[in-house]
């Protein structure tokens, strides 16, 4: 279906390109592989939003995905008579769409001031429609899918390809915090809604939040321990509740996931899906809206490994990893250049792996984080409360202009994955005898690919070096391409080292930071 979506989409473009309309680059097709984004694309200004997607383009990416709060459904109409007010939505589209990306997603998050049963200014508690608004908020959905659908009725001018991936809420705890009963409707509503405007839209769910809950079980009546045992924070919606949302297939087109933990998160959730989706007769596809790099630590204060208030830890940080943790977070709140550069690196390492592992398990969308850094998040008074996340910005930008003023090696290492991406047909994870050692074969077109690297099992941190471990990976020809993940502050160009084969075998060190094999 992609594959037409996308070619009526270029049948539009040709048609408005020939009525005069601004040249635009070729869109970028992610075909049947996992369509790679990133998020949440900023909606400040018309010039920060068109810089960044011009930055962004140069990645190859096919999607990303908009800073959902900026076009929340009371942001977009500010009362029950007003109109619905397009604008930073359309400088979203249009502007990404401009520059070549075929697969956006949108959230839409149904908090209104004067429609939601209850919005605070800090904390909501209710956004469901007031019933005698339920009405304005399905109009509200029908018209914001209708305006990006590309059937040619009431569409945004100039646009190219139609907007797929539509979620209602966008995450499944306190920023949706109504009872599930009640957010249940509100989805009925909404799916409802979007199906009348565009018929092959595809609906998401609020994304589950499980995270910090370790999902690697060995029995699946051991997930109810994992998550009553667990410390966890937001206590919104916890298993039950996600389970009800499951009892509603009806009710979403794909199963939406936040995979906040480490990359192989993504086995444990999947895992679990199909756990889940098996007992109730049905399977979906799987989109993950929203990530962040393995951040060890969350929802409190992680510079200090005494006192109230501390972060919770966030697997694969253990308790007894606290303390270490601590004067490692300390360093990044005092902004340690060495330490700052080192982190900037194994965030780039942390997302290729989260791609090439969600691509493996069959996973439809990613949207990477992020766009920029977490600035607030970054300061001394924040005390890493949001982990190694806050330093995981793909660029430095001037936010008036959307002038580019650095790009960090996440944008680097992105561009490089997806140039070993491109066309790619399968992606399927080699057995090793060394449980550590992960490589992964990607069948395309002209040949093979490999990408492997070391799970160090546990927290890495800058004074643990470099840990390795050597694998033998068979492979045929004579010599192989060997080419490191960019991870350096200032390099923006891969550095591949040709390597003999000895008896048809590569010898391989691995360490945390991913290496693309190709052989010749």
């Amino acid at each position: 279906m992609r594959g037409a979506v996308v070619a009526a989409g270029l049948i539009l473009h040709v048609i408005s390109a020939s009525a005069g309309a601004q040249a635009a680059a070729p869109g970028r097709d992610a075909g049947s592989g996992i369509v790679v984004g990133l998020e949440y694309a900023l909606l400040d200004n018309a010039p920060l939003v068109k810089g960044m997607a011009a930055a962004f383009a140069e990645t190859g990416m096919p999607g990303m995905k908009h800073y959902v709060e900026a076009v929340q459904w009371g942001e977009m109409q500010k009362g029950p008579t007003a109109p619905i007010v397009f604008t930073k939505f359309d400088w979203f589209v249009a502007e990404y769409q401009k520059v070549g990306f075929t697969e956006l997603t949108i959230a839409l998050k149904p908090h209104s001031g004067w429609a939601s049963k209850q919005v605070g200014r800090l904390r909501s508690t209710n956004a469901t429609p007031r019933p005698e608004y339920r009405d304005h908020f399905s109009r509200w959905v029908e018209a914001v899918v209708e305006r990006y659908d590309g059937d040619g009725v009431n569409d945004m001018p100039g646009l190219r390809w139609p907007v797929r991936h539509v979620e209602i809420g966008n995450e499944f705890s306190s920023y949706q915090p109504e009872p599930v009963a009640e957010y249940l409707e509100t989805l009925k509503l909404a799916y409802a809604a979007a199906h009348r405007a565009f018929p092959q839209v595809l609906v998401a769910h609020a994304a589950f939040l499980v995270t910090p809950v370790n999902m690697d079980v060995a029995n699946p009546r051991d997930y109810d321990t994992a998550w009553r045992t667990t410390r966890i924070v937001d206590r919104t919606h916890g298993l039950a509740d996600m389970r009800a949302v499951l009892d509603h297939p009806e009710l979403f087109d794909v199963i939406n996931l936040h995979n906040l933990g480490d990359p192989y998160e993504i086995e444990h959730l999947v895992k679990w899906l199909q756990f889940e989706t098996g007992k109730r007769g049905y399977r979906k596809p799987v989109i993950i809206s929203d990530t962040m790099p393995t951040s060890y630590a969350g929802w409190g204060g992680a510079t200090t490994c005494k006192g109230i208030g501390l972060a919770v830890m966030i697997p694969p940080a253990k308790e007894a990893d606290r303390c270490r943790l601590a004067a490692y977070f300390t360093k990044m709140v005092n902004a340690d250049k060495a330490i700052v550069a080192w982190t900037r690196g194994f965030v780039a390492a942390d997302h290729v792996q989260r791609v090439v592992i969600a691509a493996e398990q069959g996973i439809e969308v990613i949207n990477l984080s992020f766009v920029a850094d977490i600035g607030f998040a970054t300061s001394k008074a924040f005390r890493a409360g949001s982990g190694i996340a806050a330093w995981a910005g793909a660029l430095r930008v001037d936010y008036r202009s959307g002038r580019v003023l650095e790009k960090y090696p996440l944008y680097h290492a992105i561009g490089q994955l997806m140039g070993h991406l491109q066309g790619y047909r399968s992606v399927a994870r080699v057995p090793m005898l060394d449980p550590r050692a992960r490589v992964y074969r990607i069948e395309k077109p002209g040949g093979v690919v490999y990408v492997a690297w070391r799970d160090p099992k546990g927290v890495l941190l800058p004074e643990d070096g470099a840990p390795a471990s050597d694998v033998d990976l068979p492979l045929e020809g004579a010599q192989a391409a060997v080419e490191p993940v960019i991870t350096a502050i200032g390099s923006s160009t891969p550095q591949p080292v040709s390597q003999p084969l000895v008896g048809g075998r590569l010898r391989l060190r691995l360490t945390h930071t991913p290496v693309y094999v190709v052989p010749r």
